[in-house]
């Protein structure tokens, strides 16, 4: 039976293993904790007993660090030569045209409109709502109940909380976070940050 392994750290592993295993009845599904050092490094020895020709991988891990460590533990296995592909719930509602990249996972009663595309190393927990020709760049997050517009483009790296709703049309630049409950209806410049704790934006200005 061809294996496919669940690999990093914290609550994603648990998530997309379930997925895995709704989706994939037919594999034999098995979790691998990578932990960290106190710099934040992974451990990778344990990945050291798999054989990559045996199966595939899906690296799991959360948004922290702006979806970087996420994204380099992705490109360690790559280098390690195992192949990743997305992890799409059944239980997920995906239109005619939808394209998901590798190390993406679409959550249960996540629901995706014709023509959208969604970039390799992205999240989309359970009930975030996309609509028609959206573009979810690489390596982003996107939360419970996060409702995306028709024609919408997020950046890559970019953290949507729960309570985000983007209306049609706006163009969200990279390495964004989205953290306040409310309608966003014009276009966000790279790297703001709307966080909860402040009444402002921060605008982190780029060379």
């Amino acid at each position: 039976m061809a294996c496919k392994w669940i690999i990093g750290a914290g609550a994603p592993l648990d998530l997309a293993y379930d997925i895995c295993r709704s989706a994939h009845p037919e594999l034999h599904v098995e979790i691998i904790a990578v932990p960290q050092n106190g710099k934040y490094e992974f451990e990778l020895g344990t990945l050291d007993a798999l054989q990559p020709a045996s199966g595939t991988a899906f690296a799991a891990f959360d948004e922290r660090f702006g979806n970087f460590k996420r994204m380099e533990l992705m490109s360690a296995l790559i280098e390690r030569g195992f192949q990743l592909e997305p992890l799409i719930s059944p239980r997920a509602m995906l239109a005619t045209g939808v394209q998901v990249g590798p190390n993406a996972l679409i959550g249960d009663g996540v629901t995706i409109g014709p023509g959208s595309r969604i970039g390799y190393n992205s999240v989309l927990l359970p009930g975030t709502h996309l609509g028609m020709g959206t573009l979810i760049h690489p390596s982003c997050w996107l939360e419970t109940g996060v409702i995306v517009g028709n024609g919408v483009q997020i950046g890559k790296h970019c953290t949507l909380r729960s309570g985000a709703l983007i209306a049609h049309g706006v163009q969200v630049g990279r390495h964004c976070e989205l953290g306040w409950p409310q309608r966003y209806d014009k276009h966000i410049a790279p790297k703001t940050i709307f966080d909860g704790r402040y009444d402002a934006p921060i605008y982190t200005y780029e060379n």
